[in-house]
């Protein structure tokens, strides 16, 4: 390039992508632009400079001045729009010539006379080209439109002189459809392009649609590179392209006529650069007709260039360095000898979009979890996308052009449908499979592709329609995800027997993917038939209008509803099994379960909702019967439960023991909230033994970080929550209690108000009771499969304790110890129900020769290859965390004495690490101790939990003064200290971090209560160790500044990948270094687009050197903690006061009941009710208000659920008279929310 150095591409998307490979192999510097919803498209990265759009997404991509203001400030020679948004505005074009740049395109006069379609046909006429019979001009009234479409013959399309992409035409067959869609097509024309000026043209149904391909030099010399068949059409929408066309192929003689056709008329106006003169051919005698001339590159441009070998682009971008040089453009010399006689071969295009069949193609945004481009030979694609974008609703839905090229056109058919049917891409329903099914048609393969070929065809996908979601519905397979970690979440269903029955009645397998149903069901059409069984806590069921039986296998045919209902006894959760599963939802570490917490798996990580789309097996098995469950093996779902325990991980010494005695003889109350993440109990206060928490934090329940088992009684403060499959894998809250892995079904079941008692019994129980299920299960397999019989099955019991439940067999919390001695720290081995392992070392403080005895021992593990290890199953996951090691290992396949006597064993070889060292990488993080997404999340603490506190409102202030620190000072510890990484788990990989030098350790409680809502890159320290909290998520630890965040799920930022999605591992290390908050942002901007790199340096880290740096500062530190406690006292009693004092205003802010009472004994009141035990989250009506029917008057939460709160019908009119309750108030299910006076007749 002679004068073309920097080229702005004014545009996003799969095209923006393609321009900027050919301007960079021809060594041309590219600028790209981009809205913060295209932040991860593949265009941002591709360019060598990629800049942040201000303004609305939908409208950014449209500011002309904007997008020159960028160009001028780069440097920029010349924009090139590609097709849409500003490639046909002649303005634009005028805009960038007057600051000195080129439009690389054709000049503003062309777009201008092209753009309007009525003068368009006219300078086809005057250039000899046989236009469609039509109007000679526009029409301005319905009659004189019904006349000139009797003159012309019906039928006939009204046009948009200004449309374009099949916008702003309809087609009419009589008068009355005349005089129907003439205000349409001018309102259209006025909406989207500004002119509501409409002309008439014949319409042919049998004709092609078949376009030639131009190139002009602006010098009055243009030639074309052969035609395309665009035929296939949805609403005038272009779905598959050929070139060569193959009509043009059967008829010979055509190609050069048309060609010279649009060739004449390119060189009537000296057009320059790209463009395509589009023609309607009669199918019957071959006769061709002018349509329009899109003056820019078509999206279907890659077909034609690899065809005739050209790159289109490239012509695109000389013709502008030409006209930068002063030259008007390319020698007519050059541009003949580039003049193809024929097409080479045959390439064949499918446009990719996410989009929903099953709604008249919808557009469908949301995440793509997995893109899978299938590579056959010829093949190109030209695309945006990757694992991991998010699809917007803001711009067309297109994700990729999927091409192939071979000798014959039969070849390249086949290419591309093998290329659509092997590519996998998951997330939001696409087009992929009727792409497909064109191809394969017999009609399409004959070559006939007519305008109307897609209104005859017929496609029918194999999917549901979920045409509602239900309350929570989510997408699980058994076992999930136990080996993964890393605070990802175990997932799978709640209640795993349920599930694996359900699967077994539809002849899968035991682990195959169905839809785990909360509390009320969704609707479901299925357009292809399947076998289905709805298994689970009772529910309401219908198809089509009649019940629908569970525990029942039953085949639906295409085109049949399943509607489901609530729940209508006990149990809370019921599962849909689908024979087959569910093939398109991707797999995530080889899982295809929701855990929804995280935003991990299933679909699009989150509960289905209404226009998802769900593909099943096409043909399932046709059975001879119905398949049904006996009700005598059905299992119970109770409202009391009896939950069979384990003691430990903590017990003894953290709690008194007539506590722990009171707990197992107490009936606890499951609160509203119980969910996935965990199920908050209500019952007797806990007595402590221990006044605080030491180096864990100031609470008694507070403990130094450590791997959580599932299924366990975690104190968090002084209230216990139950923690299922998606709850945290660590924290530092003790859990005195741990449910055996034979009764997570059980919990999976419990719903709000259900009660439930603990029951402590032995490993040896525990196992057996779980291989009682295990039994069970396989006996139903047997049944299912003919194999046995049904009467011979005995049900699961649950009358009566297991022996050592009766006599006090079971095990204390500790199992095992080694003494402490010497260099050997002491060790106890802590259960955790009968599948998880802790090996704790020390007696609670933060100390790194634990934590590298903990690492050690893992990675011991991780290296083992004999009857317990990773590689066969035996041990799941393992969990290093501060200074123990939680393992979940699979008692089933390792028992726990073998297991304990091994990790005994490898203790005694670990043998001294005081002077060992161990490899690892410092990450260099930025960090913005004020910003606006710290002090919103605040504000909103401050608004709807806590209004005061003696961290609020500025944590920040809070945390200096609990150390005796100034603000300077801990900032400095921030920007001066080493901190090492010592867990990595909780949600999403966050970790926690403890300063390696101990002077800079700082000690803080966390918040009371803690956060629902913490920032992005949340940097928060709590106890002594600094978190890092890689997305939106829940909180305790003090806000103290915004980093960048440590995780990326579908792994496709720089640092990550799908098998790896975390940063940080053992013995990593992290400093910050202070930047403002508009540095912040702009880092943020390149993390989300996938482009921020991570500074990072190799370090070892020294044990020897570090036991010296605690020996000469012994002194040191214990005067820096003495003024500490000092401190963290004087808080204290800060705290203490301020949170008697809110307590008592929320007391004294209850309405008394004799209030209540008396207005409820009034006749014309009218009480509403919370349906369910909840917390308000919203009010949504004020005292004087008046009621409409069906009007939403407050919004609870439950179970993670959305519950709406409406005004029935005969509370139309009536009043707001007195309000009982406010956001984060706790209901019982019957209890009045608010009192309604009724209205005056």
């Amino acid at each position: 390039m002679e004068k073309l150095k920097t080229l702005l591409v004014a545009n996003r998307g799969e095209i923006a992508v393609r321009l900027i490979k050919t301007a960079k192999r021809l060594g041309v510097r590219t600028i790209s632009i981009y809205t913060p919803a295209d932040a991860a498209s593949i265009h941002v990265g591709a360019a060598d400079h990629a800049v942040l759009l201000s303004g609305p997404d939908s409208k950014a991509y449209l500011d002309g001045d904007q997008i020159i203001k960028v160009a001028q400030d780069n440097h920029v020679d010349a924009i090139i729009p590609g097709y849409g948004f500003l490639s046909e505005n002649a303005e634009f074009a005028r805009q960038i010539a007057e600051a000195g740049m080129v439009f690389v395109g054709p000049s503003p006069k062309a777009i201008e006379d092209f753009g309007i379609k009525h003068t368009a046909r006219e300078l086809a006429s005057a250039a000899e080209v046989p236009i469609v019979p039509g109007t000679k001009g526009l029409v301005g009234s319905e009659d004189e439109a019904t006349s000139e479409a009797n003159r012309l013959g019906y039928p006939v399309m009204l046009k948009a002189t200004a449309g374009g992409g099949g916008m702003g035409l309809l087609t009419c067959n009589n008068d009355g459809d005349v005089r129907k869609s003439f205000k349409t097509v001018q309102s259209r024309g006025e909406t989207l392009f500004k002119n509501a000026g409409l002309f008439i043209e014949k319409f042919y149904p049998n004709s092609h649609h078949i376009e030639v391909q131009v190139f002009g030099n602006g010098r009055g010399k243009a030639i074309h590179f052969g035609e395309r068949e665009c035929s296939i059409q949805r609403r005038h929408q272009k779905v598959i392209e050929e070139c060569p066309s193959p009509f043009v192929s059967k008829h010979p003689e055509l190609r050069d006529k048309i060609c010279s056709a649009a060739v004449r008329l390119a060189e009537s106006i000296s057009y320059s650069s790209a463009g395509t003169v589009e023609f309607l051919v009669d199918d019957e005698h071959a006769g061709f007709f002018f349509l329009e001339m899109n003056t820019r590159l078509q999206v279907e441009h890659g077909i034609t260039e690899m065809s005739y070998n050209v790159d289109l682009v490239e012509l695109m971008l000389k013709q502008a360095d030409c006209e930068l040089a002063g030259k008007s453009g390319l020698e007519a010399g050059y541009l003949q000898k580039l003049q193809p006689s024929s097409p080479t071969g045959f390439a064949v295009e499918a446009r990719v979009y996410a989009e929903n069949p099953a709604r008249d193609y919808a557009p469908s945004p949301g995440l793509l979890q997995e893109v899978i481009w299938k590579e056959v030979p010829g093949s190109r694609i030209d695309t945006w996308v990757h694992r991991g974008i998010r699809v917007s609703a803001n711009y067309d839905p297109l994700l990729a052009k999927a091409m192939v090229h071979a000798n014959t056109r039969e070849k390249a058919i086949a290419g591309l449908k093998d290329l659509l049917t092997g590519t996998r891409i998951s997330g939001p329903p696409t087009n992929l499979d009727f792409l497909a099914s064109i191809l394969g048609d017999s009609t399409f393969e004959s070559g006939i592709t007519l305008t109307n070929f897609l209104s005859s065809f017929e496609y029918r996908p194999a999917a549901i329609d979920v045409t509602a979601g239900g309350a929570y519905t989510l997408v699980e397979d058994w076992p999930g995800r136990p080996s993964v970690g890393r605070g990802f979440g175990h997932s799978g269903p709640m209640d795993p027997v349920t599930f694996r029955i359900a699967n077994l009645l539809v002849g899968n397998e035991q682990s195959v993917a169905g839809l785990e149903i909360t509390l009320s069901g969704p609707d479901l059409k299925f357009l292809g038939p399947a076998v289905v069984a709805l298994c689970g806590a009772p529910m309401e069921a219908q198809l089509d209008g009649e019940k629908f039986p569970m525990w029942t296998r039953r085949r639906i045919e295409a085109g049949q509803r399943l509607k489901i209902g609530k729940t209508t006894g006990g149990g809370c959760r019921s599962y849909l099994a689908i024979h087959g599963g569910l093939p398109t939802i991707a797999t995530w570490f080889g899982s295809k379960s929701t855990a929804p917490m995280t935003t991990v798996g299933g679909y699009q990580g989150r509960a289905l909702a209404a226009g998802d789309l769900l593909g099943i097996v096409k043909d399932p098995p046709q059975f001879q019967d119905d398949l049904k469950l006996p009700d005598s093996l059905i299992p119970s779902y109770p409202e009391e439960w009896d939950l069979l325990a384990m003691p430990g991980p903590h017990d003894e010494g953290f709690l008194k023991q007539d506590f722990i005695d009171e707990f197992y003889k107490t009936t606890f109350k499951v609160s509203h909230n119980a969910a996935r993440g965990g199920i908050r109990l209500i019952g007797p206060r806990p007595r402590w033994e221990r006044l605080d928490g030491g180096e864990g934090g100031a609470h008694p329940s507070n403990v130094i970080e450590y791997g959580y088992p599932l299924g366990t009684v975690n104190w968090t403060g002084d209230d216990p929550c139950l923690f299922p499959v998606d709850a945290p894998d660590f924290g530092g809250f003790l859990s005195s209690v741990t449910i055996i892995k034979a009764d997570w079904w059980r919990v999976g079941q419990m719903k709000a108000g259900n009660k439930l008692r603990f029951h402590r019994i032995s490993y040896d129980d525990a196992i057996a009771k779980r291989q009682e299920i295990e039994n069970f299960l396989d006996s139903i397999e047997k049944c299912c499969k003919g194999q046995a019989q049904f009467g011979d099955v005995s049900a699961l019991k649950y009358q009566g304790l297991p022996q050592s439940g009766e006599n006090g067999g079971w095990e204390s919390a500790v199992i095992h110890q080694i003494k402490e001695e010497a260099n050997q720290p002491l060790v106890s081995y802590r259960q955790g129900g009968d599948d998880f392992l802790l090996v704790d070392y020390g007696h609670g403080s933060f100390d790194l020769n634990y934590r590298c005895r903990a690492v050690t021992l893992y990675k011991k593990l991780r290296e083992a290859e004999g009857q317990i290890s990773f590689n066969n199953g035996s041990l799941n996951v393992g969990m290093p965390c501060g200074n123990s090691l939680m393992l979940h290992f699979n008692s089933l396949k390792v028992r726990r004495p073998e297991l304990l006597e091994y990790l005994i064993k490898l203790e005694s070889e670990i043998g001294d690490l005081s002077e060992a060292k161990f490899p690892g990488r410092k990450y260099k993080l930025p960090i913005t101790f004020k910003n606006k997404a710290q002090e919103e999340s605040l504000k909103r603490y401050m608004e709807t939990q806590r209004p005061y506190a003696s961290y609020l409102p500025d944590p920040m202030a809070f945390v200096a003064k609990n150390n005796g620190f100034s603000d300077q000072q801990l900032r400095d510890i921030f920007v001066k200290s080493s901190l090492m990484v010592v867990a990595i788990g909780f949600f999403i990989a966050l970790p926690i971090a403890l300063p390696i030098d101990p002077r800079q350790r700082i000690q803080c409680p966390k918040m009371n209560p803690s956060r629902v809502h913490t920032p992005e890159g949340q940097v928060g320290w709590g106890g002594s160790c600094m978190a890092l909290y890689n997305v939106e998520s829940p909180g305790g630890y003090m806000n103290t500044g915004l980093s960048i965040p440590s995780a990326d799920i579908l792994g496709f930022k720089n640092a990550y990948s799908l098998e790896k999605p975390w940063l940080f591992d053992d013995f990593d290390q992290i400093t910050f270094y202070e930047v403002s908050e508009e540095q912040y942002q702009t880092l943020m901007q390149e993390f989300r687009s996938g482009r921020y790199r991570y500074e990072i340096e190799d370090v070892e880290f020294d044990m020897k050197q570090h036991n010296e740096l605690l020996k000469t500062t012994a002194d040191e530190v214990k005067e820096i903690r003495r003024k500490q406690r000092e401190a963290q006292a004087e808080m204290d009693k800060v705290e203490k006061e301020m949170l008697e004092k809110w307590n008592k205003e929320k007391e004294e802010g209850k309405i008394s009941v004799d209030t209540v009472e008396e207005l409820l004994g009034d006749p014309d009141i009218i009480p509403v009710e919370a349906p369910v035990n909840a917390n308000v989250w919203k009010i949504q009506v004020s005292e004087g208000d008046e009621l409409k029917e069906d009007q939403v008057v407050a919004i609870l939460e439950a179970m993670k659920l959305e519950i709406n709160v409406n005004a029935e019908g005969s509370m139309a009119g009536a009043k707001v008279e007195k309000l009982l309750v406010k956001p984060n108030d706790v209901v019982d299910a019957g209890k009045p929310l608010m009192l309604l006076r009724k209205g005056q007749k």
